[in-house]
């Protein structure tokens, strides 16, 4: 199996039928795919959409449930049930090109990237401009590097089954669904670049994001929570010895040019993120280490 692209879901029975429309649409990369949907708890009839498309799907589809919220926590379940040598992720809300899985997997045939992401446009030129990546030119990003928040989006990204095997699970304290709001999909895409693997961004693969927000108090509420959940991956890699002074240097130099650029409300909510991370981060070392410790007392003496 070459692709599994991994799609999570939640209480979008109503407009999962157009989006699977797209997806049964999609032209077969090389050594062919699979679709694997996570229904994320959903109370409506997400299921019972699912089911009736995976029954007469032309291609392997499994549905799966991870029932406590959370993407990070829906994409680990992915994660676990794929079978692809490239994994590769998108939204319930966007829309491939026929051509995506292609284009993915000519971008890793070429110079073998652990990553890739890809272009996310907008759908209705009427909704706000949020929640996309649209850049024409590719950006190779180099192992060890300092990777800025948003270069690949969640909505169209994808790794190789060794950098799965190097970097594990997706951090459940960060993204949807949690206090941080976003940052789980830039902190993967961090962790594989702090692993030794380079990466790129290739326009040839395009999604098309149907969010629905328009200009105005929806827009500004997603841009505020993006930039709580750009501060708290920013201080998951601060609190990493190996990368801490890239992400120093360059945590610094966004906030000067925020400054700069009168936008102190944006630095505010950064740090804002950053703290609320580093709390759960604490707490959830915390609970480990009384598990851990709950366990030992109950182990019976050796001997």
């Amino acid at each position: 199996m070459k692709v599994s692209l991994i799609v999570c879901t939640r209480n979008r029975a109503a407009r999962l039928p157009e989006f699977l429309a797209r997806v049964a649409a999609l032209e077969a990369p090389p050594g062919g795919w699979e679709l694997i949907v996570v229904d994320n708890g959903s109370t409506d009839a997400t299921p019972e959409v699912l089911d009736r498309f995976a029954r007469s799907a032309p291609f392997p589809t499994r549905c799966v449930r991870a029932p406590d919220p959370g993407l990070s926590r829906a994409r680990n379940t992915g994660l676990a049930h794929a079978r692809g040598d490239i994994l590769a992720f998108t939204d319930d809300d966007c829309y491939p090109r026929p051509d995506f899985l292609r284009a993915l997997v000519d971008a890793f045939d070429e110079g073998g990237p652990g990553f890739v992401g890809g272009r996310v446009v907008l759908h209705d030129p009427g909704d706000a401009r949020v929640c996309i990546k649209d850049l024409p030119a590719a950006i190779d990003v180099r192992p060890r590097s300092f990777v800025t928040a948003g270069l690949i989006h969640g909505a169209n990204m994808a790794v190789t089954r060794d950098v799965v095997r190097a970097v594990g699970e997706f951090d459940p304290l960060l993204g949807a669904g949690t206090p941080c709001v976003a940052g789980e999909d830039t902190d993967y895409i961090a962790r594989a670049v702090w692993a030794g693997w380079g990466g790129r961004y290739d326009p040839r693969a395009v999604v098309a994001h149907h969010h629905g927000r328009k200009p105005g108090r929806d827009a500004e509420r997603q841009s505020r929570g993006y930039d709580r959940g750009r501060g708290a991956y920013y201080m998951k890699h601060l609190l990493n010895a190996r990368s801490r002074r890239a992400y120093l240097s360059g945590w610094y130099w966004e906030a000067r040019r925020n400054l700069r650029r009168r936008r102190p409300g944006r630095l505010w909510r950064e740090l804002t993120g950053a703290a609320r991370y580093a709390v759960r981060r604490f707490a959830s070392s915390m609970l480990q280490r009384a598990a851990v410790r709950r366990r030992l007392a109950g182990r019976p003496a050796a001997g």
